[in-house]
């Protein structure tokens, strides 16, 4: 279903560059390549394991756990031509249509997009594109948006600070489940990163039972 919804969104549905693998692993397996820690991301993989994923694929990539007992799901912030963690914990999410926008939040943030939400973890960091610390910062990112679409303006709180400022009132980087997309500034930005180079969107999706 998370699959199936990210080729349904917008930029991603445009697209023709995001390639999808999946790994099973046996309970063996998984307790050889994962580890769990107190510390962020919460599973240590196994730095021989990320590599030899990269070389076979000649690029970098998001590695994305289902861990289907799990109640955590989180994401490194990072770029799209780095190599990041993304977790779903599938017991934290109500249905599967739950469970695809918050592949989607995570998602987000491995390729860059900052949380739009106010309760956010304090160590989010602001910056571009969605989240600006002024409003000289947001007028230079996203003003030509302002009065041309009408969902886009200047709306407090972001990352976690009231201070801080948004693009839109909903996304799918504020509250996944009342959102019905990633919002206009994120998505023109998606675009861009999509169509700059295909490596960055091989994905590998390990099913963690």
């Amino acid at each position: 279903m998370a699959f199936r919804r990210l080729k349904q969104t917008k930029p991603f549905d445009e697209s023709d560059s995001l390639k999808i693998w999946y790994i099973n692993f046996s309970k063996k397996e998984e307790g050889v390549i994962f580890k769990p820690t107190s510390a962020f991301p919460p599973l240590k993989v196994r730095r021989d394991f990320l590599e030899n994923i990269r070389q076979q694929l000649k690029s970098n990539y998001k590695l994305v756990i289902i861990d289907a007992q799990g109640l955590v799901s989180c994401a490194e912030l990072s770029l799209p031509d780095k190599m990041s963690l993304i977790i779903l914990g599938k017991k934290r999410y109500a249905d599967s249509a739950s469970f695809a926008k918050g592949f989607l939040h995570e998602l987000g943030h491995s390729l860059g997009l900052r949380d739009e939400g106010m309760d956010s973890d304090s160590s989010c960091p602001p910056g571009p594109p969605n989240c600006a610390a002024t409003k000289e910062q947001a007028l230079n990112w996203w003003g030509d948006l302002v009065g041309k679409d009408e969902r886009v303006n200047y709306i407090a709180g972001c990352c976690g600070n009231k201070d801080y400022i948004r693009p839109t009132i909903a996304s799918y980087m504020n509250n996944p489940d009342k959102a019905g997309d990633f919002g206009p500034v994120n998505e023109r930005y998606l675009r861009k990163i999509l169509t700059r180079d295909s490596d960055y969107f091989s994905t590998i999706f390990p099913n963690k039972k």
